[in-house]
């Protein structure tokens, strides 16, 4: 037999590397074809010093998958010394799986126990029947594969691995009990981390709400819709190869009732997988499609949204209704200046983010025809025009309104900080137009830079506050901007004066006399200056605010 450098293989072939996830799946499944129903996933931490030995991380050490299938044969072991076997073929089995347990760590032990044999061998690239140890001995059935010495030593968050190992092969064990056989895995951890010690994903416990099929360019697929209820949330589709999920579509992130999960199978995504099942490969346009992969992912994704949602609209009791009428009012309050009846009909189901970039694509479309057109000089509409404008306009009046808002809600001790930075962070210049937000305070300061911009103003600002300071024997916590006339000299000041939270009426009224000696000390030095706005920035108790 030809032999195979298994090393360079497994290098050239798992390029994008190997998680806990593809590890696990692999085991997990391999134990399922071994025709097991009692399967065990042990998760061992143990604590690591940090980087600089000043903490400790409970990083993942060792992945013990047991099981009570059939075990290691000798027709097993000889399946197993061979890389892309073809026995596997009818369920979907590539020969390879178990290169992912070499890429992820160095040392691979299995211990099977036959009806009349114990059988243990190492597993490594170099793996020659002649390593494996067979000893009489007779024992409940059971192979155990412990991975240990992982490349990687991280923090492993047990939920979501275990909740993503639950959303990988829900399908399977849905199928298997549709078959007549019960599989039931559970999974163990001694991480401390807030997930029960013991879980069990059992498939006599799984239950399809709806299945649902339909064809797309002669291709057919299967969609199974599970519900798993809150706290968990958000509506998913996950596309399976081979009964496995190789691929997460999010439909909405937002959906807060329940939790849909809609399996999707198909012949042709059985053929579209990676030999590891990482990933799905097909055109991503309609023009890229050809008749090997005539589906392109953007006409299959948009097809299995639609599907999707129609399962889940067929088969509720009002709870995606009222999910719509909520969402809708939200989107309404925080997107007023979108239409949206513009976004096909599905905007009561879309997610913040995809709103504003439909919303944003839109934009930017308009406004490219519009110049397109004008470049080419023919007649453009000045209402199209104004159009794009006031839209702008009103989506900025609208989340300056929400940022007030928000801004309003802060905890009084952290008041001041968050209220300063948000107009102008402290001991910053106000160069970055990020960081000058003096709009907040009215929307007709847009044009307005930071003071400390100009070498000569910054000179006055600094001489003022020192000045100030001198007089009134305190340093004035003082943002100051301008505008500039046709000459480019200042003409117009706006001096921001912060006073802490939990000052007394007479703090908070001389916060007011201050500002207002200060601006007009700048003004005195600043010639060109006609107009000036003073703000104090206090907190407006009962007492204050009926003081004359």
């Amino acid at each position: 037999m030809a032999r195979i450098n298994l090393k360079k293989f497994i290098a050239e072939h798992y390029k994008g590397g190997v998680t806990a996830r593809d590890v696990i799946r692999e085991g997990v499944t391999n134990s399922i074809h071994a025709g097991a129903s009692q399967i065990t996933v042990d998760l061992a931490f143990q604590r690591q010093a940090g980087l600089f030995g000043d903490e400790e991380r409970n990083v993942l050490d060792t992945i013990t998958i047991s099981d009570d299938g059939e075990g290691f044969t000798q027709d097993n072991l000889n399946y197993f010394d061979e890389i892309c076997t073809s026995h596997k073929d009818d369920i979907g089995g590539k020969g390879v799986g178990r290169l992912a347990f070499l890429k992820y760590a160095n040392r691979v032990e299995i211990r099977s126990q036959l009806p009349t044999d114990l059988v243990e061998f190492r597993y490594t690239p170099d793996f020659k029947l002649d390593d494996v140890r067979r000893t009489p001995s007779t024992g409940r059935p059971e192979t155990t594969i412990t991975i240990s010495e992982l490349n990687d030593q991280i923090n492993t968050q047990v939920t979501k691995l275990v909740n993503s190992m639950c959303d990988d092969l829900r399908l399977l064990l849905f199928l298997k009990k549709q078959a007549g056989r019960i599989i039931s895995i559970k999974f163990t951890h001694n991480s401390k981390q807030p997930f029960p010690d013991e879980f069990v994903l059992s498939g006599d416990k799984i239950k399809a709400e709806r299945t649902r099929s339909f064809e797309l360019s002669g291709e057919t697929f299967e969609c199974y819709l599970f519900r798993e209820e809150a706290p968990r949330k958000g509506i998913v589709a996950m596309l399976c190869a081979d009964e496995l999920c190789v691929e997460e579509l999010q439909i909405s992130k937002r959906f807060d009732a329940c939790r849909y999960l809609i399996s999707v199978t198909s012949p042709y995504l059985n053929r579209s997988a990676n030999i590891e099942r990482q990933e799905l490969k097909f055109p991503k346009t309609t023009a890229e499609a050809d008749m090997v992969s005539p589906i392109s992912r953007d006409a299959l994704m948009s097809r299995i949204h639609e599907e999707c949602l129609a399962m889940i609209n067929e088969g509720t009791e009002g709870d995606i209704d009222a999910f719509k009428r909520s969402n809708l009012d939200k989107l309404k309050k925080y997107y007023p200046f979108i239409d949206m009846d513009s976004l096909n009909g599905e905007a009561s189901m879309l997610d913040a983010d995809e709103i504003v970039r439909t919303y944003r694509a839109q934009q930017a479309r308009r406004e490219d025809l519009l110049v397109e057109a004008m470049e080419e000089g023919r007649n453009v509409s000045f209402d199209d025009v104004s159009h794009l404008a006031s839209d702008d306009l009103a989506r900025f009046i609208v989340h300056r309104a929400l940022v007030i808002d928000s801004l309003a809600k802060m905890p009084p001790e952290s008041a001041e900080d968050v209220l300063h930075n948000a107009i102008l962070r402290k001991h910053t210049d106000g160069n970055d137009i990020r960081e000058n937000n003096i709009w907040l305070v009215d929307d007709k300061f847009l044009s307005y830079s930071n003071i400390y911009s100009d070498e000569t103003l910054a000179k006055i600002v600094r001489e003022v506050g020192e000045a100030t300071e001198s007089k009134q024997k305190r340093k004035p916590d003082v943002a100051a901007f301008y505008s500039k006339d046709d000459t480019g000299r200042p003409n117009k000041l706006v001096i921001i004066e912060f006073k802490k939270p939990g000052a007394d009426i007479f703090e908070n009224n001389k916060s007011l006399l201050q500002c207002r000696l200060y601006a007009s000390e700048l003004v005195d030095r600043i010639q060109t200056v006609r107009e000036v706005f003073a703000f104090c920035v206090v907190e407006i108790d009962d007492e204050f605010d009926v003081t004359p």
